[in-house]
């Protein structure tokens, strides 16, 4: 099996530590992260679906670590932690292999990498421990926009619209976002499904411009992290075959009391 980040097997064959990144389009929503501004909705649904999520409205000065596993289609699970500051910018991701400790970052602007608690890092382990800025970009875009969603969507050069009918997914009907972005922004198409009842997203779907590409995720249960409504379990499958992917699951939630820099920041 070939290794680039065009394959979306890429982050479980090449490093088994990493977690199931597969959305090839994730690197074109870079600007989605850094948009910091007042959210304008002219969404009676996207208003709904933001009412049950974040009801308080803390996105935007949530504060936590994340503990969660990545499942791939064997069953092999791979536990890391995602670290949030949405009211500085500062983002964490830590995982672990052959009993290190790797953590690479953004705080006050600036990436930041750590082996075991290292900023003097050979290129080597850099290359092996996926301490590179290409790895930073593919998880800070990843985790920052999926574990946002309703609320990202509030973000500069997000076009939604709501969908003229309701669509089925796995014998359930939905009420449906469509989602697409500035050209500066992204360009897959993203749909979003909603419980007529009470506006929970519960699915999501995208493609790459055809309907048989890209993929669709199943979102099951829920964490409350700080007053915020995050789906706990994700299950990701093909468009084209309905085929299984993997599971990406929130372990647990805690309140970010510190932060992984390194001693010079």
């Amino acid at each position: 099996m070939q290794s680039n980040r065009s394959n979306p097997y890429y982050f479980m064959t090449s490093n088994s530590f990493w977690p199931l990144l597969r959305i090839t389009g994730f690197l074109s929503l870079l600007l989605l992260i850094s948009c910091q501004q007042e959210p304008t909705v002219d969404s009676e649904l996207l208003e709904k679906t933001l009412a049950y999520h974040d009801p308080e409205g803390n996105w935007p000065e949530l504060k936590t670590r994340l503990y969660l596993s990545s499942a791939d289609t064997a069953g092999q699970e791979n536990p890391f932690e995602i670290e949030l500051d949405n009211s500085t910018g500062y983002f964490a991701h830590i995982s672990r292999q052959d009993g290190k400790e790797a953590v690479k970052g953004i705080a006050d602007g600036k990436e930041f990498y750590l082996l075991d608690g290292k900023g003097d890092i050979s290129a080597e382990d850099r290359e092996k421990y996926g301490l590179t800025p290409d790895d930073l970009k593919w998880v800070h875009s990843f985790y920052s926009y999926l574990y946002g969603l309703p609320m990202k969507l509030t973000d500069e050069g997000v076009n939604v619209a709501e969908a003229a009918s309701s669509e089925e997914i796995e014998g359930k009907e939905y009420r449906v976002l469509e989602v697409n972005y500035d050209d500066a922004v992204g360009s897959d198409n993203w749909f979003f499904y909603l419980n007529p009842e009470t506006y929970a997203m519960e699915a999501y779907r995208f493609n790459h411009g055809e309907p048989e590409s890209g993929e669709y995720i199943l979102l099951e249960e829920e964490v409350m992290v700080d007053g915020i409504r995050m789906p706990k379990v994700r299950k990701w499958y093909w468009n084209k075959n309905k085929e299984y992917i993997g599971t990406d699951t929130i372990i647990k939630a805690e309140p970010l009391t510190s932060y992984r820099v390194p001693a010079e920041n």
